[in-house]
């Protein structure tokens, strides 16, 4: 049975006997569905117990009261697991310096006006 990573398109397929095996864990277990992880980004793959069940029946099929022999036809290869793609080398950030805050535009304020001290008075002298 074929299966595959939806997150990568990693694809490998299950022997008869673990198909098997993944019957009796998910029926044990009562559940509707088989865990595999993917082995190259862990991601959780749910197999359906129906479809393991069908592989299963193909795997192991009724025996047939002398059936003509066909040629069988060639396995499947499994496709080639993706690369990674290559990182890049982290980089160090260099330091900002910090900008200061945009200073608020002050209202005009009035001066106080100087006054200024009286003018002395020339005085007249008389002859």
């Amino acid at each position: 049975m074929d299966i595959r990573c939806p997150n990568c398109g990693w694809a490998s397929q299950l022997a008869a006997e673990a198909v098997g095996a993944a019957i009796a864990a998910a029926e044990q277990n009562q559940a509707d569905h088989h865990i595999e992880h993917c082995p190259q980004c862990q991601w959780v793959i749910r197999v359906p117990l129906d479809e393991l069940k069908a592989a299963a029946a193909v795997a192991a099929p009724a025996p047939v009261e002398a059936a003509p022999v066909e040629a069988a036809p060639a396995p499947k290869k499994p496709r080639a697991a993706r690369k990674p793609a290559a990182k890049k080398p982290a980089t160090k950030k260099k330091a900002v310096a910090k900008k200061a805050p945009a200073k608020k535009a002050k209202k005009p304020t009035k001066k106080a006006v100087a006054k200024k001290a009286p003018a002395k008075k020339a005085v007249k002298k008389s002859k």
